[in-house]
């Protein structure tokens, strides 16, 4: 006789996966709902879109670019744009110096040369009219009168001029003019902003003439006469004109 322990039990029906996970998720509680912060909607990142914000999806395979741009604050602007207006304004500056320093080195130039010039002696010319006078060497001596003839020793012609009235010009006029042509020559010098110039003087001065310019219209003079010191009266004459000519004289010398 066979004995079976074994009770027949009702065969049970296994619970499939995906029903048992679905009864989980009733069971648990509900998850809480985010709030958005006071003050209105969340902030979303420039490259975020909102869902429905293109409207249909696009097709697979396309390429979807999100837009991006560039952010900066009032004050980064304002601070370039100050910095670039300082830099406009330093390169005007500087453009404009520049323009001065070329303006001022061709008007020394344009004034050395007529400097220059002016200190030649012009050359000697070999004929003159009757009636003009001859300059040699700084005098002016009178011209030929028309009508003079060699006349014989002892005669006299009627209303010739005596020893008196031999000669038109004064040795003091002719100081004077040559002091004058010094003068005009000095007013050059300090025009051309010439740090020093030398002058030979011919004539009734006869003296060599040593310039340098000491400050702004202020002249240092250094006279040498070929025969001996000038008269103290040249000297005078020298500072009148000078400083008649707004120009102020520093020191002089004479030997």
């Amino acid at each position: 006789m066979k004995v079976d322990d074994r009770h027949d039990t009702p065969p049970t029906r296994s619970v499939p996966e995906k029903d048992r996970f679905q009864e989980l998720m009733k069971r648990a509680p509900p998850e809480p709902t985010k709030r958005p912060p006071p003050g209105g909607q969340g902030v979303r990142s420039p490259g975020v879109l909102a869902r429905g914000a293109l409207g249909a999806r696009t097709p697979p395979g396309s390429l979807q670019v999100s837009p991006r741009g560039a952010f900066a604050s009032a004050e980064l602007l304002g601070r370039v744009r100050q910095g670039l207006s300082a830099e406009a304004h330093r390169l005007g500056e500087v453009r404009g110096e520049a323009h001065q320093t070329n303006q001022e080195r061709v008007h020394q130039r344009l004034t050395a040369l007529i400097a220059r010039e002016l200190a030649r002696e012009p050359p000697a010319e070999p004929g003159t009219d009757r009636g003009a006078s001859v300059a040699r060497g700084g005098e002016v001596l009178p011209a030929e009168p028309p009508d003079a003839r060699p006349t014989p020793p002892g005669t006299r012609l009627e209303g010739s001029p005596g020893p008196a009235m031999a000669g038109a010009t004064s040795p003091g006029e002719t100081r004077v003019q040559s002091t004058l042509a010094l003068i005009e020559k000095i007013e050059v010098f300090v025009r051309s902003q010439r740090p020093a110039l030398a002058l030979r003087l011919g004539g009734a001065l006869e003296a060599t003439v040593e310039v340098e310019r000491t400050g702004p219209r202020e002249v240092a003079l250094r006279i040498q006469g070929h025969r001996g010191p000038l008269p103290r009266e040249n000297l005078a004459r020298i500072q009148e004109e000078l400083a008649a000519r707004g120009l102020r004289l520093k020191a002089l010398s004479s030997a």
